[in-house]
Parts: C-alpha cells; structure tokens; sequence
C-alpha cells in the first residue's frame, strides 16, 4: 500500500511538472500547439492533392517539434500576408510558413532559424555528363524568372568565377517566370536553368528522371524562419531547444532528405539570426 501510494504521488508531481511546463508557454490551448500556415508553398507546405491533407517539410519539422514538447500540433491556415497579424490577435502560438527572417518582419516577431535558401542551377538529365560541375556553364546560357534576384546572383557568381579566371562569363537570360525557363532549356533554348534550391526539389519529385542539379547552390541568401510573439520569450526558446534536439538525434536529416532539400540544412537553432 506505501508503494502504491508514493507511485500516485510521484504521477502527481510530474502531471504538475507537465502542466507548470506547458503554463511557462504562454500556449492558447493547454497541451496544444497551433501554428499558423499558408500551405501554398510546395514542398514547405501544400494540400497534399491526394490525401487532401496537409503536407510538406513545414508541417513535419513542426510535429517532430511538438513531440519533443509533448505538445498535440493544430495548423491554422492563413493568407501569408496575414500570418503576422494572426500571430498578434491571438489565432495561433507560431507561425512555419516558408517565412524569410529580416530585420524588418523583426520589429514585430522574433525568429527561430531553420533552414537556408537560395539558387541552384540545374539542368536536362541528357545534359547531366557535359555539366557536372557549375564551372562547366562558364560561357553557357542559362534561364530564369526575371521577376526574382537570380540573374544578378549568376551575374555575381560567375564575375567571381568564370570571368576573374579568365573564362567566358555565364550569359543569364530572363523568362517570364520558371516554368517557361524550364521549358526552353527541354527544347534546348538554354543550357540550363537557376531556381530557388527548395521549389526545384519539389519540381524534380513531379518530374522524375528529368532533371539534375549542377554543383552546390550559387549562395544561402534567404532563411526561413518560424515566427513567435516577442512577449512570448519561453515558447520561442522552448521551440529552439527543441530543434536542436530534433537536428542533433537525425530527424532534421531525415527530413530533409525526405522532401529534397539537404542542400539547406542549418546546423543549429538560431533566434533572429540574420541580421
């Protein structure tokens, strides 16, 4: 009986323990994380089209996260503009919405860092033996949306690296928007094509076999960052804890590879990182 009774006891405690945890939180619901999400962004968050459910990098890091609070995730989908409005009125806890981190969004939420973006070039499977290097598209032509950063981010990179070592510079034409770029390069307008690392992983898991990328990204000049209240310090730090939890037992890896985006992993959590 002495036993049963110190066993009830010390369930007691750590129900108290769990509760305590969760108060320090400040979350909306006892036991529940909400995050606000706009799911259009495949692969970091989409209506997976034939589950009808959620789906994406996003929604994955966000429960193996939940799980390591012992928290039950909710997703709350919202228009990306208002995301930062929802946060503040108290529609959800946190926001993962493939949301860059700046110093601007800064002023109204702190950031949690948690993987990188940027350019990549790649280019026709056919192609695959003539470039394997992005060296190899020194004096080539290579496509992009003209509405994005990436022909001067070519521009950059191949003044740095085709010109300054004595080789024909990269000739960077514009498109309408990606599509077409990619496009031209299968009827062989171009020689390959410049995407955002993260959106080309999507297009090649819906176009097997058809592309490959050329080298390592041209940069990291985008990171994403999950949103948090600035008066809510405790869940912001108790979310970065537990991603570097989640990077350092093989999940954050695991995941990554899962939805094609090993080239933009962080090696920790990071609060406001970029600066």
């Amino acid at each position: 009986m002495k036993f049963l009774k110190i066993a009830v006891s010390a369930l007691a405690l750590l129900a108290t323990g769990a509760a305590s945890a969760e108060t320090k939180l400040n979350l909306i619901n006892a036991g529940e994380l909400r995050i606000l999400t706009n799911p259009i962004y495949p692969p970091m968050e989409f209506v997976n089209p034939q589950k009808g459910t959620l789906d994406g990098f996003d929604i994955d890091i966000a429960n193996a996260i939940a799980k390591k609070l012992n928290l039950n995730t909710l997703f709350v989908t919202t228009a990306f503009q208002e995301l930062p409005s929802s946060l503040q009125t108290g529609r959800g806890d946190m926001i993962i919405s493939g949301m860059s981190d700046n110093t601007k969004r800064q002023a109204s939420m702190d950031f949690v860092d948690y993987i990188t973006s940027g350019p990549i070039l790649f280019t026709v499977k056919a192609n695959a033996d003539q470039y394997k290097k992005t060296e190899d598209l020194c004096g080539k032509t290579v496509a992009g949306s003209r509405s994005t950063t990436f022909g001067d981010n070519v521009k950059t990179w191949s003044d740095a690296n085709c010109v300054a070592k004595g080789k024909p510079a990269i000739n960077f034409e514009g498109t309408t928007d990606s599509n077409a770029a990619r496009l031209g390069m299968k009827q062989g307008r171009y020689d390959a094509v410049v995407q955002g690392i993260e959106t080309i992983a999507y297009q090649m898991s819906l176009e097997p076999d058809t592309f490959v990328l050329v080298g390592d990204p041209l940069l990291s000049n985008d990171t994403f960052g999950m949103g948090f209240k600035k008066d809510n310090a405790a869940l912001r730090d108790a979310v970065a804890g537990a991603l570097d939890e989640v990077i350092k037992d093989g999940t954050y890896a695991e995941l990554l590879k899962k939805w094609g985006l090993v080239h933009n992993a962080v090696e920790k959590a990071v609060v406001n990182g970029v600066k």
